[in-house]
């Protein structure tokens, strides 16, 4: 694969191998045929085909779709899933609809005037669904030589990677055919306890090397470094939005806060912008359809608005989470609760609407990539690698 499919091209990617036509795509997606088409090509570019079939056959091929007959060999369909990550949510009909009363006025000294004003039914929560995820979804890579607590894991071009750490220069690259992990040509960099990565389509960034302050790119061929941090900025999150990387971070002359520093690609030096206090003792940062998120101790999240230039409240958590990491899954966030443990999907603006229990064996820790259609989810030590064998679906609010 050329480069990693976005989640709205996955999600096209599933709709196709089912014999979608863009049409119905666009209608069943609530976006323009253009929009359809354009998606579709970058697709085909992405995972070098040339027609809808190849398309199919590519997502059967990757366990992205399952054939119901292989004798009579069918149109593919989408496998349905055990437990999907993110659930189907039923929901009151007053957080579907926003009902309008209109209440007469009243009598007011000389005159009779009438007031028409309007209102809306307070949000309600949705209706949390919450299964048990069964065990054999989930099963285990093979450990990393010598591994590290601070070992850090990326996915890059549909490749899965793993930085050792702990002031080590090396990388290492799973390959799937043998199920080994095969030792890179050392980094140019060293990566120390607190250094921060991000991957996409546009390449694979590290974040806090060195002494930091480092920040490299690779773009599938060669790391290249990148303009450097202030000195003072201990790197607590990353994320990369509209072109621009975005770092949220401390200063030791300011250890209360946070900040955030972005670096557009015509910048030389990195920007301070939006402060956010208290500091938290584990943030993390995500980014769902181009609107960056902030999780971190406790019930609250937070979303940046640019507009404002301030972070704003979304909905809370039903729980006090401090241990465990987030990751985007087909329009929803799913936050790793690592204490409990347990999968919560949550959705911005309703909150969250589904929940899997994990079963207690499996130690989860504080990250999680995406790759192949799976969860990897490596323990706290690092001595243990999960891999949660999930089926992505879309799942909409059904009528009761």
């Amino acid at each position: 694969m050329n480069s990693e499919l976005s989640e709205r091209e996955l999600q096209i990617l599933l709709l196709v191998a089912q014999g979608l036509s863009n049409r119905q795509i666009a209608g069943q997606l609530d976006i323009s045929d253009n929009t359809v088409k354009v998606h579709v090509r970058n697709i085909f570019a992405k995972i070098n085909v040339a027609s809808r079939t190849e398309a199919s056959m590519y997502a059967v091929r990757h366990g992205l779709i399952v054939v119901e007959n292989q004798s009579a060999a069918p149109a593919p369909t989408v496998a349905p899933p055990i437990e999907p990550v993110v659930a189907v949510v039923s929901l009151p009909p007053t957080q579907r609809w926003r009902w309008v009363a209109a209440v007469l006025g009243v009598v007011v000294v000389l005159g009779v005037g009438g007031v028409v004003w309007w209102t809306t039914q307070p949000p309600v929560a949705p209706v949390i669904r919450q299964q048990s995820s069964a065990p054999t979804r989930w099963a285990r890579l093979p450990a990393v030589p010598d591994p590290q607590p601070d070992q850090q894991f990326a996915v890059y071009a549909g490749q899965l990677y793993v930085f050792v750490g702990n002031r080590s220069a090396q990388w290492l690259q799973f390959n799937g055919a043998t199920r080994t992990w095969q030792v890179l040509t050392d980094l140019p960099f060293v990566v120390p306890t607190g250094a921060k990565l991000w991957a996409d389509g546009a390449g694979l960034w590290v974040v806090g090397a060195d002494d930091g302050d480092g920040v490299w790119r690779w773009d599938g061929q060669q790391w290249q470094r990148q303009p450097m941090l202030p000195a003072d900025v201990t790197v607590a999150g990353v994320v990369r939005v509209d072109g621009a990387l975005l770092v949220l971070g401390q200063t030791n002359t300011a250890a209360t806060m946070l900040t955030t520093w972005t670096l557009a690609p015509q910048d030389q030096s990195w920007q301070s912008g939006i402060d956010f206090a208290p500091a938290l003792a584990n943030p993390q940062l995500v980014v769902l359809e181009g609107v960056v998120y902030l999780f971190g101790d406790g019930v609250h999240v937070w979303r940046l608005d640019v507009m404002t230039q301030r972070w704003v409240a979304d909905r809370d958590l039903p729980f006090a989470w401090s241990n465990g990491a987030v990751t985007t899954v087909l329009g929803s966030i799913l936050v790793i609760d690592a204490t409990t443990p347990a999968l919560w999907a949550y959705v911005p603006g309703q909150g969250v609407v589904s929940k899997q229990i994990v079963p207690t064996q499996i130690a989860l820790g504080r990250q999680v990539v995406t790759w192949q259609a799976q969860l990897i989810m490596p323990n706290r030590e690092g001595t243990v690698i999960n891999v949660y064998q999930a089926v992505y679906q879309t799942f909409v609010p059904v009528m009761p």
